[in-house]
């Protein structure tokens, strides 16, 4: 049966008891929505199954308004079904008025109602507390949950970056280096944290899928991919409703806002907390005509949304005007003037000099040594000894860092400042032109007739006379015959066709890889390819090259090359990246005689693009590209050839030229800003920690037998869960479970979740593990225990009484004030004399002395000594409120001291540095003050309660 609700009756919430008093603000046919102030979170709850507990105080209760003024309860009236407290003062309080932070938990009640739960289940209790305590405060949280490798200069940028509240940076590190995951990490990190809660992801068309997958995969986060056909079907079923806040996760193309002016409009009135913008060298601005369309339509949503992530491939020192255009995107307040952001620039390349001096442990010249102290306002004297002073030689690097222009919102690794890179080679394959080409398409044709003629023959007849068919198996068959590969083409049907001869009349193992799969279908494919006697090659289509990386395999086959620089990089960077173990192979094959070869002798003559990545590339061909397609396309004449060659002799010497540039604008104290390596490696020692704990595998194993979900161990330590059916568990929250109703697999291990992707990477922070904990510890289950305590020290027959009490602040999440609290969980142990034995007889000590009571038995002790239960429990609670108030002391004392230190910093900061803005500072001392607020009105919450009864030793 229902409960009645109405409009502005009080309610807690029977699993989210932290979320404090809620109000219903709404009521409709099905669905109750209630708002709780205290934690600025509203639910929505179906009325028939709503797990919410009406809060009715009694004649003699004491009572809170929201003003924090305490009553006593003389009598208690209703009107129309909201209660009207009458006071002992004479004053009358509606239930409207109630103070918000109240929260219930009930395992008193449920104890002496005979409702005694498994003791097993009562010590899971106890330790997954233990470990959402030891989230709430871990330094990484946030971080914890990916399925990446443990790369410092990543990790590094997603802390520095995730832990700010609206961070608005610009990510430019080379291509291959992780823009993507670090993106990934921070999004993560701001949501795990409750920084963010709207994302919204714009990308160019031919990156959505990738985005959605990495996301997904390595994060755990569904995305919703917005693009015309999700937005037509919204609309169609509530043409009223705004589409873009029906989700709160949302990829979408840039191009589907600019091409349809009503998603721009419902987009932008949506509101997010963080806009991710990818390929962000799109954006083109310039000083006299502004930007065009793409760099106003974000300049629109970047007003508008507090955190911006930019992330782009293209360094600054390739235009200065363009990187000054998308700084301009995160504060248009700071830069604002081109003409004084080049000067600041200029004058920065001295102290940028210096630094580099420093980074390389160079000494410095007394003159430089006098400049460095001039600069930071110290006397020379104080920095004397700079040249064989380790300690001073950081320090005046870090005060440099501070001074630099872009060095909070700008990040940017190279691969010669990570290092790590095993580098590329090829292999070119020059076949003979078969006589079936011959003054056809294939050499006559259309450019793309030329570089992709098999696309024009869908039924696969194009393998008869194509040379890289039989040179493909060949390979397969001799060079590669003990290795793995990785084939990738520009098309789903080439693949399919490759597939079919490769397997059926070459009767080699492979895997396909094609848009045209469910992701479930590509995770197997995957899969298949990386083990060991699985497929030895993966035909992928040009989706391959999007969001899946294959550091195992070290021979890639280019079957065509496409038309465009970056695309041709994006594939090369499945392999040539970082966490790759060996140098890897490029194997080009092209025909000679038809654009394919001269595609080919342009990429590797003009971009050198095979032998190392190119970061000038794209800006060569865009140089080149009206006069290089002519050529192309045209019959290889000899004047053709000579034409092509010198074009390529042309675009070798810009590229040179570009690449010299790039080299000698370096800036190393940007890079040095972008991977600081005492605290990255700090980070990745942290992260290592968790991987070698045991802790999380032994946690899951005690919870899956406690609760009846099986599930077997593989030779590869992979854990295999078996189907459940929820139904038959009755265990209230199992249902819930992101269980996988086919069964899952799970793994412990980071390196085994990098290669085998279909396969769930368990980490503290991952959706079932955080599920497991919430069950655990916001319910009922294991809240209360009957047992037998083995010991010689107290007469047979004793009663103690366990209480353990959560201490509880209610605030909005991002404030994370829980990692404050010393203690989250306060126990007390009492004997039925009143002795308090929590410090003597402490968890450790007891767990080998307790013996378990079956239930009826254990029933019977909870009647016959209820008054001493309710007597102990009552005493228990006092001792327990007593040690609150030192409690919220500590914390406010640690909270203001880490608030007071950050806001100080940045302040000091902000004198040197003008991106340090005063919003970011403003709103640090308005969630300090609202934290102390908080902090000092800390809630005790009976968890779970344990009775045992003490029996001589055996």
């Amino acid at each position: 049966m229902s409960q009645l609700f109405a409009i502005g009756q009080r309610y807690l919430s029977d699993s989210e008891s932290n979320l404090g008093l809620g109000v219903v603000v709404d009521v409709d046919d099905r669905c109750v929505h209630i708002l709780f102030p205290q934690s600025e979170e509203t639910r929505v709850y179906a009325k028939a199954s709503a797990l919410l507990s009406r809060v009715v105080f009694c004649v003699g209760d004491t009572i809170s308004d929201q003003d924090g003024n305490r009553y006593v309860v003389e009598r208690c009236e209703e009107i129309a079904h909201v209660m009207r407290y009458h006071l002992t003062c004479g004053k009358s309080l509606m239930e409207t008025r109630l103070a918000a932070n109240i929260s219930l938990a009930k395992p008193l009640e449920r104890l002496l109602a005979g409702r005694i739960e498994n003791s097993e289940w009562y010590d899971l209790r106890q330790d997954a507390l233990k470990v959402k305590a030891m989230l709430s405060r871990h330094p990484l949280r946030g971080l914890i949950g990916a399925r990446v490798d443990i790369i410092r200069h990543q990790l590094y940028i997603a802390h520095e970056v995730g832990k700010r509240l609206a961070p608005r940076v610009l990510l430019a590190d080379e291509v291959g280096l992780g823009k993507t995951i670090e993106a990934g990490l921070i999004i993560h990190q701001q949501i795990m944290t409750a920084k963010a809660s709207r994302v919204l992801v714009l990308v160019p068309d031919s990156l959505q899928h990738q985005w959605m997958i990495e996301l997904k995969s390595r994060f755990n986060l569904d995305f919703a991919l917005f693009d015309l056909v999700r937005t037509a079907s919204i609309k169609e079923h509530n043409p009223d409703q705004n589409v873009f806040a029906t989700e709160q996760l949302i990829i979408a193309s840039i191009d589907l806002l600019l091409d349809h002016h009503d998603l721009y409009e419902q987009a932008y009135a949506a509101g997010f907390d963080l806009l991710v913008v990818d390929e962000a060298h799109h954006l083109h601005w310039d000083s006299e005509q502004g930007g065009n369309d793409k760099y106003d339509l974000v300049a629109d949503f970047a007003q508008n949304t507090a955190g911006v992530l930019l992330l782009t491939a293209t360094p600054e020192q390739l235009g200065v005007e363009s990187h000054f255009a998308r700084l301009r995107l995160l504060d248009p307040h700071r830069f604002d003037d081109l003409d004084d952001f080049v000067d600041s620039q200029e004058a920065f390349a001295d102290v940028a000099a210096v630094a580099t001096l420093l980074i390389d442990g160079k000494p410095l010249s007394d003159k430089q040594i006098a400049a460095v102290a001039g600069l930071l306002g110290f006397d020379k004297s104080d920095i004397d000894d700079i040249n064989h002073n380790e300690k001073l030689r950081t320090h005046i690097i870090n005060e440099l860092l501070d001074r630099h222009g872009t060095g909070r919102v700008l990040f940017r690794n190279t691969r010669e400042s990570v290092q790590g890179f095993f580098g590329r080679t090829s292999i070119p394959y020059p076949l003979p032109l078969p006589n079936a080409w011959q003054n056809t398409h294939y050499t006559h044709g259309k450019l793309r007739e030329q570089l992709w003629g098999e696309e024009n023959y869908p039924d696969g007849s194009w393998l008869e006379h194509d040379p890289r068919v039989g040179w493909l198996i060949g390979l397969l068959k001799d060079d590669l015959k003990h290795k793995k590969a990785l084939l990738i083409a520009r098309s789903g049907a080439t693949i399919e066709s490759l597939e079919a001869v490769l397997r059926l009349h070459a009767g080699i193992k492979t895997a396909v890889f094609t848009e045209q799969m469910t992701l479930l279908e590509r995770d197997q494919a995957a899969a298949y390819f990386a083990d060991e006697d699985g497929a030895q090659i993966l035909l992928c289509s040009e989706i391959g090259s999007e969001g899946r990386n294959f550091q195992f395999v070290q021979d890639l086959v280019l079957f065509d090359l496409p038309a465009n620089p970056d695309t041709l990089e994006q594939r090369i960077g499945r392999l040539d990246r970082i966490g790759q173990i060996a140098k890897i192979t490029l194997h080009v094959p092209f025909v000679v005689g038809t654009a394919q070869e001269k595609l080919y002798n342009w990429y590797d003559k003009a971009l050198n693009i095979f032998n190392q990545i190119s970061p000038t590339a794209q800006t060569v061909q865009e140089t080149y590209i009206a006069s290089l397609k002519p050529l192309l396309q045209a019959p290889s004449t000899d004047d053709n050839l000579d034409a092509i060659a010198h074009i390529i002799a042309d675009g070798a010497a810009l590229r040179c030229k570009l690449e010299a540039e790039l080299q000698a604008g370096r800036d190393r104290l940007l890079e040095y800003n972008s991977c600081r390596p005492k605290t990255a490696a700090r980070i990745a020692d942290a992260m290592h920690t968790l991987d070698r704990s045991t802790l999380l595998p032994m946690f899951l194993d005690r919870y899956f037998e406690a609760v009846g979900i099986d599930y077997s161990v593989q030779r590869d330590n992979s854990w295999v869960v078996h189907p459940i059916d929820a139904s038959e568990i009755d265990i209230e929250g199992v249902e819930s479970l992101p269980l996988d109703e086919d069964g899952m697999t799970l793994t412990f291990s980071r390196t085994q979740a990098l290669i085998r992707e279909d396969m769930q990477y368990m980490t503290y922070e991952h959706p079932l593990v955080s599920a497991v904990l919430e069950m655990l510890t916001s319910g009922t289950f294991g809240n209360t225990q009957v047992a037998l305590l083995k010991t010689a020290a107290m007469p047979q027959g004793m009663l103690l009484l366990e209480c353990h009490f959560r201490i509880e602040v209610v605030a909005p999440k991002q404030l994370n004030l829980s990692a404050y609290i010393p203690t989250q969980v306060v126990r007390v142990l009492l004997s039925e004399r009143g002795d308090n034995l929590s410090n003597v007889a402490t968890p450790e000590k007891l767990l080998p002395l307790i013996e378990r009571l079956d239930k009826f038995k254990a029933r019977q002790v909870v009647k016959a000594r209820t008054h001493v239960i309710e007597t102990q429990a009552g005493c228990a609670k006092d001792i327990a409120s007593k040690e609150l108030d030192a409690i919220s002391q500590q914390a406010m004392a640690q909270f203001s001291e880490q608030m007071n230190k950050e806001i100080s910093r940045l302040k000091r900061l902000q004198l040197i540095n003008p991106n340090v803005r005063d919003d970011e500072i403003a709103q640090l001392e308005a969630m300090h003050t609202q934290g102390v607020e908080a902090l000092s009105q800390l809630s005790l919450v009976p968890d779970s309660i344990r009775v045992l009864v003490t029996v001589k030793p055996h």
